[in-house]
């Protein structure tokens, strides 16, 4: 209690310090002080974005997604705007990711963190100023994936502080899936709701959120159909009523994603993630998470009972794992609980599972060590995580001279495969907790024995065990709904799209691949086996390949960045060279056939060695 205690009164003489700074922060939501301010209102919050977009062109665009698809003005005199990140020198067709300021404008703290998320991302991905140790994995991702914001699914609502938009209506209650619920006009009768279904229909989303408040929960699918069907969790042993298909993937990600945000605002556990009625005790017909997740009815049939507008197609874009975080008790909470970069509050939460969810929409390998070089030891430590998964199911090393070795490896490592089959483990998310990922490391010591260019490939396969889902009558077959799962667990998986960004396509595949990691092992550059060489002039190859040399010699080779190289004559030391270039004048009077002996040093005592026999006749 004292330390609750002490916290609060540190936060609250720290705002009351910054206020002594003045509202200055409040025309472009940037301040020195790195406090996650409120905005006064709707434009404001689509003020400071535009900021954003302007400090880190290329990065961001800040766009109406209203006027885009042609579906007017929202009531009240809006437009709707939608945000995406992404590295655009790079192109686009990545991974995507969808996240939604609040539906219900009151509960306003996930909405208000989505900006302070992209402010703190863009500062620690880009400016100078700040130096995060994982500043790599913040522009992978910018890189990597395509991440988009709507800045508040009901800016009325926001701006007047009350759950329903300018009509009144329940912005969550008229998605078309068992819906429409109470207090709306109907089934996507909001130009809110159409605007999302255009924008869905015509992107191939991975992941989504809704944001909300009031309740300290994670929630996801099913919220008022499939009753009688039950999940046990394999994580908790915690069974869940109206459980869908895709339960266990839902489970574990919902459990891993409230460790890693943190308890500022009330400890996530199995007894608050979970189902929609399961968590919040009532249902929610119409709610835009079971839409998102299963009303692609061309590939679930079975779910046409819950569809019932077939004007709009039928939501080619669903099939999203889509959870919704309950964030604050308190619904509009006020702006001391945000925090700030360095103090725990609502933003940081919000950071914390938006990195988590834009990083599993897509597996991936990323390197420790090495990096592309010339490093050159005999023994070379490959070190490396899977990533963007729950559970790696195999994961080794293919190698060789060949520079595409994932088709045409010389050699392949151990294989690791201690968690074949389970549902979590062997990822760098392992144990993350709190804001801290430690994650499994994988690794391998291997033996270069020659000199040359030696190409090395990780490769893994992940969740195999959530290609099998919940076992129900109602679901006719063991049939995930999510483009993700499909993804990594069937090869012959094949989503197209003629979307917004032009023609996109999902493909699935069952081995993952790092970048291909080049490293050249130090030779001797001169002489050259096989070659005449007079006083020190390359002439000639010679007939029989040996190798000649008349007069004397710089001996030299192409490595680099090395502790030293050692020049031996018949097993003598000559010569150790530790600067560069790493090269040797051979300029004894000496004659006949000897053997020449380089030794290219890496760390330690570790080397590698290159032998040449040749003949030489100098006269010094």
């Amino acid at each position: 209690m004292k330390k609750q205690v002490f916290a609060l009164t540190f936060i609250l003489v720290t705002v009351s310090l910054i206020g002594l700074m003045g509202p200055s922060h409040k025309a472009t939501g940037i301040d020195d002080s790195g406090w996650y301010w409120k905005p006064e209102s709707y434009a404001q919050l689509v003020t400071w974005y535009r900021h954003l977009e302007e400090n880190y062109s290329g990065y961001i665009e800040v766009f109406k997604a209203n006027e885009l698809y042609g579906t007017g003005k929202v009531d009240g005199g809006y437009d709707l705007y939608y945000v995406r990140i992404t590295n655009e020198s790079r192109g686009f067709h990545k991974p995507e990711v969808l996240f939604l300021g609040s539906p219900h404008g009151d509960e306003t703290a996930g909405t208000i963190g989505m900006y302070w998320f992209t402010d703190w991302l863009m500062r620690h991905a880009y400016h100078p100023d700040f130096d995060n140790p994982e500043r790599g994995w913040y522009q992978w991702l910018i890189d990597n994936r395509e991440i988009y914001l709507e800045v508040s699914h009901n800016p009325y609502g926001f701006d007047h502080i009350q759950r329903g938009d300018f009509n009144g209506w329940d912005l969550n209650r008229e998605a078309d899936y068992h819906g429409p619920g109470p207090n709306t006009r109907g089934i996507w009768a909001s130009v809110n709701g159409f605007t999302l279904t255009r924008f869905i229909d015509n992107h191939l989303i991975r992941i989504g959120t809704d944001f909300h408040g009031g309740v300290r929960m994670l929630l996801y699918p099913w919220s008022s159909n499939y009753d009688s069907i039950n999940g046990t969790s394999p994580l908790s042993n915690m069974t869940y009523t109206h459980a869908p298909p895709d339960f266990y993937y839902y489970d574990t990600t919902s459990l891993r994603v409230g460790n890693y945000m943190g308890d500022f605002g009330g400890d996530l556990n199995p007894g608050n993630c979970g189902t929609i009625p399961d968590t919040v005790g009532y249902e929610a017909p119409g709610a835009i998470a079971p839409w998102a997740y299963g009303a692609d009815i061309k590939e679930n049939p079975w779910e046409d009972q819950w569809v019932n507008n077939e004007e709009f197609g039928n939501y080619p874009g669903a099939g999203i794992l889509w959870i919704t975080p309950e964030l604050s008790v308190i619904k509009n909470p006020p702006e001391i609980t945000m925090g700030s970069d360095h103090i725990l509050g609502y933003g940081t939460e919000v950071r914390r599972f938006l990195l988590h969810q834009i990083d599993l929409a897509q597996p991936y390998i990323w390197w420790l060590s090495p990096c592309n070089n010339s490093l050159h030891p005999r023994n070379v430590s490959l070190q490396w995580q899977v990533n963007g998964c729950h559970v790696v199911d195999q994961t080794l090393v293919q190698w060789g001279t060949n520079s595409d070795p994932i088709n045409n490896p010389d050699h392949v490592s151990s294989l690791h495969n201690d968690y074949q089959g389970d549902y979590v483990g062997g990822t760098g998310w392992d144990n993350a907790l709190d804001g801290n990922r430690k994650g499994r490391i994988y690794w391998e010591n291997l033996t270069l024995d020659e000199p040359g260019d030696y190409y090395f490939v990780a490769k893994a396969q992940v969740d195999q065990a959530y290609k099998k889902t919940l076992v129900a009558p109602e679901y006719a077959d063991d049939h995930s709904y999510l483009r993700l799962i499909k993804e990594r667990t069937n090869d012959s998986y094949l989503e197209e799209l003629n979307g917004t960004d032009g023609r996109e396509y999902i493909k699935g595949q069952l081995w993952w691949y790092s970048p291909i990691v080049h490293i050249h092992v130090g030779t001797i550059e001169r002489p050259r086996e096989g070659y005449l060489y007079v006083a020190n002039r390359e002439i000639m190859p010679t007939l029989r390949g040996k190798t000649l040399v008349i007069g004397d010699i710089l001996v030299s080779t192409n490595t680099q960045n090395t502790s030293c190289v050692e020049f031996y004559v018949d097993g003598n030391l000559r010569d150790r060279v530790t600067t560069e270039p790493y090269e040797w004048r051979w300029e004894e009077t000496i004659f006949g056939t000897h053997e020449l002996e380089v030794k290219i040093y890496g760390r330690g005592d570790h080397f590698v060695s290159q032998t040449i026999p040749l003949t030489i006749f100098n006269i010094a």
